[in-house]
């Protein structure tokens, strides 16, 4: 069983980085799905990052691939999927990389669906919530071949 936490969007808070990593302490793996705004790539020390529409300042991938217990994790900021068909492009991408969970931030909005056995999580924003959300990020259980939980954490600071 492996813990992944997941968060995303925290545009130039860089202690909300730490802040999570403490909070988490002992996870199998951080990652950031972007919008971190980084001035160096040593505040992001520890986490598997993607880029994100507002990350001018790094040399960062726009989406990563990771297996995780027989899972396969596509990771990306989800900027470019659109609001129309959105859960219809991220099922398109996930087929096309052999993958079953998505990451993805951009929306600053939590989101966790399970479509067939296809997951989408969006952990929301630790900084800059929106939607009527709170600031949050998520914590994803797997076992084996599938996505046991996922747990969105709200951030009281």
């Amino acid at each position: 069983m492996k813990k992944i936490v997941v968060m995303s969007d925290n545009h130039g808070f860089h202690s909300m980085l730490s802040y999570v990593k403490d909070r988490e302490a002992g996870a199998d793996y951080y990652i950031h799905c972007g919008d971190s705004e980084a001035p160096q790539k040593d505040l992001l020390k520890g986490y598997i990052c993607v880029k994100g529409n507002n990350d001018w300042y790094l040399d960062l991938p726009d989406h990563a691939c990771i297996h995780v217990e027989n899972v396969g994790i596509y990771i990306v900021h989800g900027h470019r999927f659109g609001y129309f068909n959105r859960e219809i492009a991220m099922r398109d991408t996930l087929i096309k990389n052999k993958c079953q969970l998505l990451l993805c931030g951009h929306t600053h909005v939590p989101m966790f669906v399970r479509d067939g056995d296809m997951t989408y999580v969006n952990p929301g924003s630790t900084t800059l919530p929106r939607g009527g959300s709170q600031k949050s990020y998520a914590v994803i259980t797997i076992d084996e071949n599938q996505v046991v939980n996922c747990e969105f954490k709200t951030i009281d600071e």
